[in-house]
């Protein structure tokens, strides 16, 4: 049977300039109140190892303030939804998020990066599209880190994830918003 899911708060500052959006956290996320919190999502890996100063021995406080030093925020699309277990094809009744509060809680955000397919097409299905296109945030699909995404291999997702996070922590750390602006797909 189908239970009710809530997302976690946003983990953000105002300085901003990428979010990480997932669809709704799976169970054990859910469960510890940790984004990616399953020991066999690569997320908090690929993250160590774009940032030199990211540790997955770190405590979880610790890795989401890292990150959030390097400019990148964290968030679902989902508010709420109905499903079983932990599998975005199971996801139902789907309430989103209103990406407007961001405008004042994020207001450099330059880049939403969709990790997997779920999350992307549920926020290019909402209202929240046009906001994005209004504030001239790029939106880009990202390859799930999920251990339900087999259909890639590790080594492509990461590269991937390390090509856009890595021009996107530039233009955390140093305000070259061109660089962003050059990786619009």
């Amino acid at each position: 049977m189908s239970s009710l899911k809530s997302c976690m708060p946003k983990r953000i500052n105002t300085e901003i300039k990428v979010m990480v959006i997932g669809s709704m956290p799976g169970e054990a996320s859910l469960r510890q109140q940790q984004y990616y919190a399953h020991p066999r999502n690569n997320f908090w890996k690929y993250m160590a190892q774009i940032f030199a100063d990211i540790s997955t021995n770190d405590d979880y406080e610790a890795r989401v303030a890292k990150l959030i030093s390097h400019g990148v925020g964290l968030w679902d699309v989902m508010k709420r939804c109905s499903r079983k277990g932990s599998l975005d094809s199971d996801i139902q009744n789907v309430k989103v998020n209103d990406f407007a509060v961001l405008d004042t809680e994020a207001p450099n955000l330059e880049k939403l990066l969709f990790n997997g397919s779920k999350a992307f097409e549920t926020f290019m299905k909402s209202e929240n599209k046009l906001w994005a296109e209004k504030r001239g945030i790029v939106c880009e699909k990202m390859p799930s880190t999920s251990p339900a995404n087999a259909s890639q291999r590790d080594d492509d997702k990461f590269a991937k994830w390390r090509e856009v996070l890595q021009t996107g922590a530039s233009c955390a750390s140093h305000g070259a918003r061109a660089s962003c602006a050059s990786l619009t797909p």
